[in-house]
C-alpha cells in the first residue's frame, strides 16, 4: 500500500547549518547558488522572488512529482515543504519557505548538465550554439538522442528516455538542457545519469491564481503532445523573433519527441506504459493518494504576477520599475483553494495520460 506524501513542513535555522551548496550555474541564465545545507546532506531549496510565475504551489509541485516519479516510474530524491529562519534576512532574493532534499552527489563528484556536456564535447548533431533557456517552453530532445554519445551509450540513453516520458507526463515547462545532468568524479569520468530533480514548473499547478491562464498553458500542453500543425500567422503576436521562432517549435515538440521514443526504444515505451497502467489504476481508485494538504503554517496565497518586484529589484537592478510593479501587483494575492487544485490537477494528469498511451500504442 502506497502512502501519500507527507505536506508537514520541516523547520530549520539559517543559523544552525552544517555549510552551503555553493554552486555557479552554468548555463544561459547565470549566476550562483548558495543554499544551506543541513544535517545528513539535505539542502534547502527556497522559493525565489524572481523566479517567473512562483508561487508556493511551486513547492507543492516538488513535493508531489517527486514522489510519483519515486512511487511508480524511477528512484527520485524526496522533497519536502520546509522552512529556513533566518534565511531571507540573510539573503534577500530569496523567501525563507521552499523545500529541502537530500544531495544527489556525493563527495569528490560533481554534475556535469547537457549544456556544459556538449559545449565540452561538440557534435554536429545537437546544435547547442542555438538553446536557449527560455521559460514555458518545451524542448526537442531527439538531436540529444540522435548524439554520438547516447548512441554508443544505449543504457544512459534509456534512462534518459524513460526520464523525458516522465517530463512530459508531469507537463514540465521548463525541462531544459540544464535540468539534466551526469554525476562524474574529479576527472570528469561521467559515473551515472543523475536522478530527476526540479518539478517546479508542472502545468497542473502553476496559476492557482488564474483558472483562464491555467487551462490556457494546459491547452498548450496537450497541443504539442497532439503535435497539431502550427499555422500561418499563429504566434505572430509575439513581436520578438526569437521567442516566435521558439514558440512555433516548442508547440508541437512533445509530439516529435513521443514518435521518436514510440520508433526507436519501443521496450522502454512498454515499461514505462506498464507504469503509467499502475499509476492511472491508482489516479481513478486511491484519489485521496494524489490531493494536496494544505502544509500547516506554509504560505497559502498566490500571486503569480509578483515575481517581476523581484526581477526588477534583484536582477534588473532597477529599483524604479520595482516600485512600479509594487504599485501594480502587491496586495493582489488570492488564496490558494485547494480542493479545486486537486481536481484540476487529477483531472487534466488523467487526460495527458491518455493522450501520450494514445500515441505511444499505437
Amino acid at each position: 500500500m502506497k502512502q501519500k506524501p507527507s505536506y508537514l513542513p520541516k523547520k530549520y535555522k539559517y543559523s544552525a547549518r552544517s555549510g552551503n551548496l555553493k554552486a555557479e550555474a552554468v548555463g544561459v541564465v547565470k549566476g550562483e547558488k548558495h543554499f544551506p545545507v543541513f544535517e545528513g546532506d539535505v539542502v534547502f531549496k527556497p522559493l525565489t522572488k524572481s523566479k517567473p510565475l512562483s508561487t508556493p504551489l511551486f513547492a507543492y509541485a516538488e513535493v508531489f512529482w517527486s514522489w510519483v516519479i519515486d512511487a511508480y516510474f524511477m528512484p527520485a530524491p524526496q522533497y519536502q515543504l520546509a522552512f529556513c529562519e533566518g534565511y531571507e534576512a540573510e539573503v534577500e532574493k530569496y523567501y525563507d519557505y521552499g523545500t529541502v532534499s537530500p544531495m544527489i552527489y556525493g563527495e569528490g563528484e560533481h554534475l556535469l548538465n547537457l549544456l556544459e556536456f556538449f559545449r565540452k564535447y561538440p557534435d554536429d548533431k545537437v546544435h547547442i550554439d542555438d538553446y536557449v533557456n527560455y521559460c514555458q517552453m518545451f524542448y526537442d530532445y531527439t538531436e540529444i538522442l540522435e548524439s554520438d554519445y547516447f548512441q554508443t551509450h544505449p543504457a544512459m540513453a534509456e534512462e534518459l528516455v524513460l526520464q523525458i516520458l516522465v517530463s512530459i507526463l508531469k507537463g514540465d515547462q521548463n525541462y531544459h538542457y540544464e535540468n539534466i545532468a551526469f554525476v562524474c568524479r574529479e576527472d570528469d569520468k561521467i559515473l551515472r545519469l543523475a536522478p530527476m530533480i526540479d518539478h517546479e514548473f508542472s502545468t497542473y499547478f502553476m496559476f492557482p491564481d488564474s483558472m483562464p491562464r491555467q487551462m490556457y498553458w494546459f491547452e498548450q500542453l496537450a497541443r504539442s503532445i497532439q503535435g497539431d500543425e502550427v499555422q500561418l500567422g499563429e504566434f505572430d503576436y509575439l513581436t520578438n523573433e526569437t521567442e516566435r521562432h521558439l514558440m512555433e517549435k516548442s508547440a508541437t515538440c512533445l509530439h516529435k519527441n513521443l514518435i521518436y521514443i514510440r520508433e526507436h526504444y519501443p521496450e522502454v515505451c512498454q515499461v514505462f506504459l506498464e507504469k503509467l497502467s499502475r499509476l492511472e489504476k491508482d489516479l481513478k481508485e486511491k484519489k485521496e493518494l494524489f490531493e494536496l494538504e494544505k502544509g500547516p503554517g506554509y504560505p497559502e496565497t498566490a500571486n503569480s504576477d509578483a515575481y517581476l518586484i523581484g526581477k526588477a529589484r534583484y536582477k534588473d537592478h532597477d529599483e524604479k520599475k520595482a516600485r512600479e510593479y509594487e504599485v501594480k501587483y502587491s496586495g493582489k494575492e488570492k488564496q490558494i483553494n485547494f480542493e479545486v487544485v486537486n481536481s484540476v490537477s487529477v483531472y487534466e494528469i488523467k487526460k495527458i495520460i491518455q493522450q501520450m498511451r494514445e500515441i505511444l500504442e499505437k
